[in-house]
């Protein structure tokens, strides 16, 4: 990364074939950055679900970064406060826009209409994600004119634009959303992120509802994207075989926190953390010469509620690796190997 003042959680970044455009411009930057939602229920004792617990975290322009974790991790709140849908308990998401930083938490009024153009999400579900009975032209339209986008020929060749670049045929754009394919939806829902250039998207499990056989078609627009665009996408999903084609990066999210963050690479074969070998394990298909690499570890147990986090490791309760220190000290979150950062007491 450009800086070095960052906590655990940032690493340096450069070019590669993953993220294309990847390089050394900061485009969003979190710090210590706590999501913490109060329940309150009658005649009950008010608790606190703690979804993200400190995380730190850097994405550079053009970079793809996989978050991968399971269900109830904090994956989908961290990506919401990303992009300012979630605002945090304590720490900050910022975002650099020609060259002044943001914060994205504290933006309000016309400020954060501006940076709502900037940042994006990607929605999982293309059939619920969009209105079904809705045309296809009207749902890149609506979203034009809102933005007071009002010329009749500037909206169609903006349209006409991203059609082009999510690869669907301009003859769609008759059609209503309930008429079109799951692949083809999601197509139309990635248009409406694109047609305000966004700087930053959260891809948010885009391809989980998909064919196996549409999945590359929807990750290839998204490292067409990085690449040509220089879009930066937190990339959200449980599948680690996912995150390998697309990601450059990977970092592993437990109840909370970041547990490990580096190359995509080096996360698939020489994972550091017990969980992300237990990720790899929930995923053996992932690349059948590494089959045999793969450590099979015994984990115990589901994931704890985010209301009664264990002391020590949060992991410690499923590790078949816990020992005395893992239940009494959260273990700091270190670079092990140069740009690979783990939070275990076993490196």
């Amino acid at each position: 990364m450009v800086e070095k003042r960052l906590p655990a959680g940032s690493t340096e970044s450069g070019g590669g074939p993953k993220g294309g455009g990847a390089g050394t411009e900061k485009v969003i930057s979190i710090q210590s950055l706590e999501v913490h939602f109060v329940k309150k229920r009658l005649l009950e004792k008010t608790t606190t679900v703690k979804a993200v617990d400190g995380v730190s975290l850097e994405l550079t322009k053009g970079e793809i970064l996989g978050l991968v974790g399971e269900s109830g991790s904090g994956k989908t709140t961290l990506g919401r406060a990303v992009i300012g849908l979630v605002r945090p308990s304590s720490g900050s998401v910022s975002i650099m826009v020609d060259g002044e930083e943001k914060d994205i938490g504290r933006a309000k009024g016309k400020e954060w209409k501006a940076l709502r153009r900037s940042l994006q999400v990607i929605f999982q579900d293309p059939f619920s994600s969009i209105d079904p009975n809705m045309r296809a032209y009207d749902a890149l339209r609506l979203p034009l004119q809102s933005q007071g986008v009002k010329g009749k020929e500037d909206i169609a060749r903006k349209i006409s634009d991203v059609m082009r670049r999510v690869g669907l045929p301009e003859q769609v754009l008759n059609n209503y959303l309930f008429q079109l394919s799951g692949g083809q939806r999601q197509r139309i829902g990635i248009a409406r992120v694109l047609l305000f250039d966004p700087l930053v998207v959260v891809a948010d499990e885009p391809v989980s509802m998909l064919d196996a056989s549409l999945k590359g078609d929807i990750l290839n627009i998204i490292e067409r994207e990085s690449k040509e665009h220089g879009v930066t996408f937190l990339f959200i999903t449980h599948d680690m075989a996912v995150a390998k084609v697309v990601a450059r990066r990977i970092a592993v999210m437990y109840l909370g926190k970041i547990v490990e963050l580096g190359l995509a690479e080096e996360v698939i074969s020489e994972p550091l953390h017990p969980y992300t070998k237990a990720m790899l394990q929930a995923s053996p298909t992932i690349d059948p010469s590494m089959r045999d690499k793969i450590v099979e570890i015994n984990i115990v147990g589901e994931l704890a509620q985010s209301t009664a986090h264990p002391s020590g490791c949060k992991f410690n309760p499923r590790c078949p690796f816990r020992m005395a220190v893992c239940e009494e000290k959260e273990p700091p979150f270190k670079e092990v190997k140069p740009g690979h950062l783990a939070a275990c007491w076993l490196n």
